[in-house]
């Protein structure tokens, strides 16, 4: 009988996140984390990131490019 996590197959990428969340800002993220066991936040947080966070930042990212693209063109003329 096996105790614990099936042995991992497949390689893993290693990414260290750093958050610092303000009080009176933050409240519903402090909420969301705090009610969490400490091991369980990473499981957590890529299930929040594949439930729609991932969208938001490449559109946000997309807004950035087309305001440089803009600013750029400006610049040119």
């Amino acid at each position: 009988m096996m105790r614990g996590r099936p042995v991992a197959t497949l390689p893993a990428w290693e990414c260290q996140i750093h958050l610092r969340l303000r009080v009176g800002e933050d409240d519903d993220l402090i909420a969301f984390l705090s009610n969490l066991p400490p091991r369980k936040r990473a499981t957590a947080l890529k299930a929040a990131l594949r439930a729609g966070g991932m969208r938001t930042a490449a559109i946000a990212d997309e807004n950035l490019d087309d305001e440089l693209a803009a600013a750029a063109d400006e610049f040119l003329k």
